[in-house]
């Protein structure tokens, strides 16, 4: 377990719970990331260390919601072992000749991703915090295409079916982390509020 300094109570700030992913997969996507560029698609591309598969998006949260939420994500911990997931082909959402978002696929064949994610939102929604409503897809956000430069989307997308069976690695998830996302002209700048270790023992 890992706290960061205590919030003032009445402190707005932007919040996500994630699952980190290993240094060679960064480096990895980070590849893919650089010749995808070069096709000169108007996208704003995620910095390498920015990326992380989101459990739950939380928004704008208040400092003194900190504190509840990270003993609530240790309960969690204790009764999920750590475990790996696979991090294989690239894709986007949107239609062909408009994608929004470029990502790269995790795929959680044993259920332990989606099943932690599940009582991570049900924790969130018992401290009324709020959280979307829509289906878990877990993925890792590389890109979020800006408008205009339409010319060139079709050679994205063309460019993302070609690997979209490409295997990058297995990732070990350990921990669950609440994260704090500031917004600047560089882009989202991350910072770790809490982080829960796995300490489940799998019965697998």
């Amino acid at each position: 377990m890992q706290t960061t300094a205590p919030l003032a109570p009445d402190q707005v700030l932007r919040a996500f719970i994630a699952v980190d992913i290993t240094p060679d997969i960064r480096a990895a996507l980070a590849a893919e990331q650089a010749r995808l560029q070069q096709l000169g698609a108007n996208v704003g591309w995620a910095t390498p260390e920015t990326i992380h598969i989101t459990l739950l998006f939380l928004g704008d949260i208040f400092g003194a919601q900190v504190a509840p939420l990270a003993a609530a994500l240790d309960e969690v911990a204790a009764h999920h072992a750590p475990f790996e997931v696979e991090i294989a082909g690239l894709g986007w959402f949107g239609p062909p000749r408009s994608p929004r978002v470029i990502w790269a696929g995790v795929s959680d064949p044993a259920g332990q991703l989606s099943a932690l994610q599940k009582q991570v939102a049900e924790q969130a929604r018992l401290l009324e915090l709020r959280t979307e409503a829509r289906p878990f897809h877990p993925h890792l956000t590389l890109g979020r295409v800006r408008p205009g430069g339409h010319a060139t989307l079709t050679a994205l997308t063309g460019a993302l079916e070609q690997v979209n069976d490409t295997a990058y690695g297995r990732c070990a998830a350990g921990t669950v982390r609440l994260m704090q996302s500031r917004l600047g002209p560089a882009g989202a700048q991350h910072s770790l509020l809490h982080e829960s270790i796995l300490k489940g023992i799998d019965h697998g």
